[in-house]
């Protein structure tokens, strides 16, 4: 839980640090681009894919944060939606 609550506090700073940086590549990692093409031009996949593609993107976040060294690794892993 509280690596969601830094991953939700850092997703408002769009600064040049770490933080900022793994924010703004979330969209480039390959699980959420995958998901995001699918949804592209079917708009009941986008739909149903949202709590899949909020996953993607805190996975993703935590992932890049974790490898700049920002946050350690560790805890309890959130379920995953079905």
């Amino acid at each position: 839980m509280r690596w969601m609550a830094l991953a939700l506090l850092l997703a408002g700073c769009a600064g040049s640090g770490p933080e900022g940086q793994c924010t703004g590549a979330v969209n480039d990692d390959p699980v959420v681009k995958a998901i995001i093409i699918k949804g592209t031009g079917n708009p009941h996949y986008q739909m149903d894919s949202q709590d899949e593609l909020r996953a993607a993107k805190q996975d993703a976040l935590v992932r890049c944060l974790k490898g700049r060294g920002v946050i350690r690794g560790g805890g309890v892993e959130r379920q995953k939606p079905l």
